[in-house]
């Protein structure tokens, strides 16, 4: 999709489709944000341009928001691996749990990972989130 500039004419910029899964401020990256700012000086109306302290304040804004992007990243790394240190401490223990409609699942915890950024059990070939488990008791010595 083409911009018409200032004057009206078919400009030479296109902007970039962000994808659905990407949609919001997440999709965004720096390079989007330069990208913004170039457009936006590109186009202003040179009788007015930008101040400094505008330009600042925009610069600030645009940083503030990538930075709370990369934190927000980062907090769901951690609480990712935080869930799967709270699985990996249930393995052989047994445990008993039930998920929405699926069948009890009791047994002796062999494995533990992370699906999708939430943390899973398996007890055989059964798998159980852990927020989903009702019951934990250490297992009996056979």
């Amino acid at each position: 999709m083409a911009v018409d500039g200032v004057g009206g004419s078919s400009g030479a910029s296109a902007i970039n489709v962000i994808e659905k899964d990407e949609a919001g401020f997440s999709g965004l990256k720096a390079e989007d944000f330069l990208k913004l700012l170039i457009t936006e000086l590109q186009n202003q109306d040179p009788t007015e341009p930008l101040g400094n302290e505008q330009l600042l304040a925009q610069l600030s804004s645009m940083r503030e928001l990538q930075s709370n992007i990369e934190l927000s990243d980062t907090l769901t790394a951690i609480t990712a691996g935080q869930g799967l240190t709270q699985a990996a401490g249930l393995i052989g223990k047994e445990i008993e749990g039930q998920d929405g409609q699926q069948p009890p699942v009791a047994g002796i915890v062999d494995r533990a990972f992370v699906r999708e950024g939430k943390a899973y059990v398996g007890v055989g070939g059964f798998e159980l989130p852990v927020s989903a488990i009702s019951n934990v008791q250490q297992a009996a010595s056979a």
